[in-house]
Formats: structure tokens, C-alpha cells, sequence
């Protein structure tokens, strides 16, 4: 049986009777009198008043109303953060922003706002990448046994040929093939059920949003959507993990060449059961949720002659004594991390407004950092010869893994790590090293979904791998003086740092042309980093003297 609701009013009269109706905007239960009186008064009788069973529907969404940072009621929203702000927010975080205005300005006809419609429709659509994702799981499993039964029978057809002494061969290599089928099973298993979760999750989210939409308040439509909005983009980054560590696989059954000279009884084995893993390609459907007060740019594989940079803001590493940045990285939260590489074991953080947040302490004295998923960060020491995968929410070190040998720059991609030491080592996300690739450079590296980009800062050139090592183009050009940090869009453009030069150029993803992008002011610019959600780009230099944020602006 559902609780009772008191009438706000009258419980503040402290007598007790149950609400008939609810007030969106004053946030209590009126009885029947109440409400006469509430419909009566000047400055409550605009209000709007939704019966209690309506209001039960959205009881259970959480919106929040307080300041999380100084726990008072959010009033004002700057539309250039795109954020809601207390009374404490505005003179100090917000005091030159030009456009704040009366939360209840902003979220006028919130109720027909884009960014609603945009969530509503992000929810839709990873609803339905997640059902594709659960087809390709079942679809998968269902070849793996088809598979499965058509080398059964090789191996059958096989046995019938040769001679009884083979039994115990068979069985072994049954055993194998059971075992293999059996594991790839288990590994889609795990993805169908993380899938299902992710989808009983955003249901529950469309759900919400359609409760809201429907009885909410403007206000509370208005928080609430940004407030979901983080969710979804939350699962969405999940899912997105998830994908990128998917994989069909392709049964083979290899015969031992020596099965045809069964007589001499010099067959040790009576063949190979061999699993490909090779990617799925699901045609996985991107969708970014436009806020409603801001436009946020999508990248395309432009030329690189038309895309140009927005400073978004000045970060004021100078400020901080004992300054040696080598590697940055863009967090999911929009955090901006330094290595700072002192001796003093630290990673420096900044908010997306540039100003310092706090040092995190780490093991040794960091070289560089790339982001893993939305709670771990990789991070690389140099000559100590490891690097780790940290847990930078909660300060722990995950694993630390010995490279044999000096480890500098490191790059994501599909869910494997690359780092690069005299060759690029390349890991899974869990540290275990899969391959090494003939990939040469100085420091730096940066990882797309099919390539891998090197600097040399001794011969003034830029290279492009396949993942196999080959080489597949090699840029070099009079205005990239000694190339040192680089990064990479989605596209395969790739960010470079000029030490000498002292600038900053994109090369097309061809590697054929290119565009000088910045000309920087700083003595040593050092380190760049991408943000492919974000489309944000950080650049460093290394004593901090010219260290910006900018918007990559793809027309």
C-alpha cells in the first residue's frame, strides 16, 4: 500500500491532513482547502498542481534541487557551462560569465527542448545498439556450435579412417575443442548479460524521462534531463568499452600431416583445434546528446585545411613550482590531468575552467597518461621501466606492469593499450601484453582503430603503421621542427607538437598534407592529447608557460 502524503500547509499548522494534490513548483501536498487557498493567492496561483497518483509516477526520480559543491538551492544557470549554480557558484566561479539568468528562465518550454528530444532519442538508439550487440552475441554463439559440429564430424570421418591406437589422441583433442567452444561461449555469455543490464538500465531511464516529461515541472525537467542525460552518456561510454572488446571467432581444424602414416605409430597428436578472434564491425550508431544551451561540434573526416581551433580556456600550470610536463590527458569529466615528471610523484589536475584542483600521487615520477574508461588512466614512468593502470576515483594502483625496458608515451585504442619503448608494446586493458609491433620513434605514440603514428624527434619525421609494423606513409616538412607529442582524432588526422618549431600542425589522416594550426608561445611546447568525445584538444608545454584547451571546430 502506497504512503500517505500530508498536506504541507497543514502540517506546518501541525494538524494532519492527506494531500489531494501536488504543487510542482512548491514541492508539498495541498488537502482540499489548501488548494483553494493556494489557487487564491497572488503569487501561488500560476503554480501547477498535479494530482497525488500523477505525482507518485515521478516520486522516484531523483532530482536533485541543492548545490552539490555548497548545499544551497540551484537558482541560476550560465548558459556558457551549460550548468545550474547556487548563489554561492556565482560571484565565485561564474562572476565574468555574461550569460547566467533565473534558472526558471532557462528552463522555459524546457519541456519542448531539444535536449529532452535528444535524450529520448539517445536512449532509443542505445537501446537499439544493444540489441544488435545481443543479436551478434546470439548469432555468434550459434555459429561457434554450428562450427563446432561441422569439426566434430571432420574429426569423426577422420578417426574412421585410421587405426584404434588413435582413441586417446581423439578424446584429447575433443577435449580441446570442448574446451575452446566452451570459452568463447562463456566470454559471449558475459557480454549478453552486461548487455542486458545496460539495457534494463536505460528502459528504466526512458521511462523516467517519459514520467517526467509528462508530470514534472519545468525545473524539475529541466535538472532532470541533465541529470539522466550523465547517466545514459555513462552507460553509453560503457557500451562503447564493451564493444570495442568483442569479438567473433572462426573454428579450424588443422590435421596433423602424419595421420597418413599411421603405420609406423609416430603420430604424437591427432590435430589442432585453432580459434580466430577477429572483429565483429557492428554497425554500432553514434549519437551525441545536444544540450540545449550549447552546440557541440561532430567530426567528419574533413580536410584538414578547413578545420580550425577555439580557445576554450588558459590552464595556469606556471603558477606551480618545480615544472617538468611530458604527457596530458582529457578525463571523461572534462578534468584536465599533467605528468608532471619532478620527483616529486605527482599527476597535477585542473577542472575544464583551468584552475587547479589538486596533485594525485602515484608511484614514480610520471611521463604520460592516457584515459582507459570513465574510473582507470594508464600511466607510464620512463626509466623506472613499468607502467600501471590506475584507478585515479579512488587513488589505487590496479596493476603494475614491468616492461624490461625505458617506457615513455602511451595511447588506447579497442581496448588495447600501446606504449612505447624502443619498438610499441602492445597490451589489453587488463596489462597482459599481447604483441610487439616494429613501430620506431623517440617518445610518443598514438593509437586509431588501424594505425599507429610515431614521432622522431631526431630526423624531423612523422610515421604511420598498419598493426602489423609495416610502414604506410612517412611525413616530413621544413615547418615541424624536432616533432615531440602527438595525438589523433577519430578520423586518423594527426596532432603534432614542433619543439622547435614551436608550433602545433594537424596532418591529414593521408599523411600527404597538413595545416599549421597554432604557433606557441611557450619556450618547450611539449605534449598534446585529443578528446574524441569532446572533439577538445589540450596542448603543454613543458614549463607550463603556454598551456591551453581548445574546441576543434570540423566545418
Amino acid at each position: 500500500m502506497a504512503s500517505v502524503i500530508p498536506c504541507g500547509p497543514c502540517l506546518y499548522d501541525e494538524t494532519h491532513q492527506n494531500a489531494r494534490q501536488w504543487c510542482t513548483s512548491c514541492e508539498e501536498g495541498l488537502c482540499d482547502e489548501c488548494e483553494k487557498t493556494h489557487k487564491k493567492t497572488k503569487t501561488s496561483r500560476d503554480h501547477k498542481l498535479i494530482s497525488i497518483d500523477d505525482y507518485r509516477k515521478i516520486e522516484d526520480v531523483a532530482i536533485t534541487f541543492i548545490c552539490s559543491d555548497h548545499d544551497k538551492k540551484l537558482e541560476w544557470f550560465c548558459k556558457s557551462h551549460d550548468k545550474a549554480l547556487c548563489v554561492v557558484c556565482l560571484p565565485t566561479e561564474h562572476r565574468s560569465c555574461s550569460d547566467v539568468i533565473p534558472i526558471d528562465v532557462a528552463a522555459t518550454n524546457a519541456r519542448q527542448s531539444i535536449a529532452i528530444s535528444d535524450l529520448q532519442e539517445a536512449i532509443g538508439v542505445t537501446l537499439r545498439n544493444i540489441r544488435l550487440c545481443v543479436n551478434s552475441r546470439n548469432t555468434t554463439t550459434k555459429d561457434i556450435e554450428k562450427q563446432e559440429k561441422d569439426i566434430r564430424k571432420i574429426i569423426r570421418n577422420t578417426r574412421t579412417k585410421i587405426n584404434s591406437h588413435l582413441d586417446e589422441l581423439e578424446e584429447k583433442l575433443m577435449e580441446t575443442l570442448v574446451s575452446a567452444s566452451k570459452t568463447c561461449k562463456s566470454k559471449c555469455q558475459k557480454f549478453l548479460q552486461q548487455f542486458h543490464s545496460h539495457e534494463e538500465k536505460l528502459r528504466k531511464l526512458k521511462d523516467q524521462v517519459l514520467q517526467i516529461k509528462e508530470f514534472a515541472s519545468d525545473v524539475q525537467v529541466f535538472l532532470g534531463t541533465r541529470q539522466i542525460d550523465k547517466l545514459v552518456m555513462s552507460e553509453i561510454e560503457s557500451i562503447k568499452t564493451a564493444t570495442d572488446s568483442i569479438y567473433d571467432y572462426k573454428f579450424n581444424m588443422i590435421l596433423n600431416s602424419d595421420v597418413q602414416k599411421l603405420s609406423n605409430g609416430v603420430v604424437k597428436n591427432f590435430g589442432e583445434i585453432q580459434v580466430a578472434e577477429h572483429d565483429s564491425n557492428l554497425d554500432i550508431k553514434e549519437l551525441k546528446i545536444e544540450q540545449a544551451q550549447m552546440q557541440q561540434n561532430v567530426q567528419t573526416a574533413s580536410n584538414v585545411a578547413d578545420i580550425e581551433l577555439q580557445l576554450i580556456t588558459k590552464v595556469n600550470i606556471k603558477n606551480e613550482r618545480h615544472l617538468l610536463i611530458t604527457g596530458c590527458a582529457i578525463l571523461p569529466n572534462g578534468h584536465l590531468l599533467v605528468a608532471n615528471k619532478t620527483k616529486n610523484k605527482n599527476i597535477l589536475e585542473y577542472s575544464e575552467e583551468g584552475n587547479f584542483i589538486g596533485g594525485i600521487e602515484v608511484s614514480a615520477d610520471p611521463f604520460d597518461i592516457t584515459v582507459l574508461d570513465l574510473d582507470r588512466i594508464a600511466i607510464t614512468y620512463g626509466v623506472n621501466r613499468f607502467f600501471e593502470i590506475f584507478n585515479y576515483r579512488n587513488g589505487r594502483v590496479e596493476k603494475r606492469i614491468e616492461t624490461g625496458g625505458s617506457c615513455w608515451g602511451l595511447s588506447q585504442s579497442n581496448g588495447k593499450i600501446y606504449v612505447k619503448l624502443d619498438q610499441v608494446e602492445v597490451f589489453d586493458i587488463t596489462g597482459k601484453k599481447l604483441c610487439t609491433l616494429a613501430a620506431e620513434g623517440e617518445f610518443y605514440t598514438s593509437a586509431s582503430k588501424n594505425n599507429i603514428f610515431c614521432s622522431h624527434f631526431l630526423n624531423g619525421t612523422v610515421c604511420c603503421y598498419d598493426m602489423n609494423g609495416q610502414e604506410v606513409w612517412k611525413f616530413h616538412d621544413d615547418s615541424l621542427e624536432h616533432p615531440y607529442g602527438l595525438a589523433n582524432d577519430r578520423s586518423g588526422n594527426v596532432f603534432v607538437i614542433g619543439r622547435k618549431s614551436r608550433n602545433l600542425i594537424l596532418i591529414q589522416h593521408s599523411g600527404k598534407t597538413y595545416k599549421n594550426l597554432l604557433n606557441l608561445e611557450g619556450d618547450f611546447p611539449s605534449a598534446v592529447c585529443y578528446n574524441k568525445d569532446k572533439n577538445t584538444v589540450l596542448v603543454c608545454d613543458q614549463y607550463g608557460g603556454d598551456c591551453a584547451l581548445y574546441r576543434v571546430l570540423y566545418k
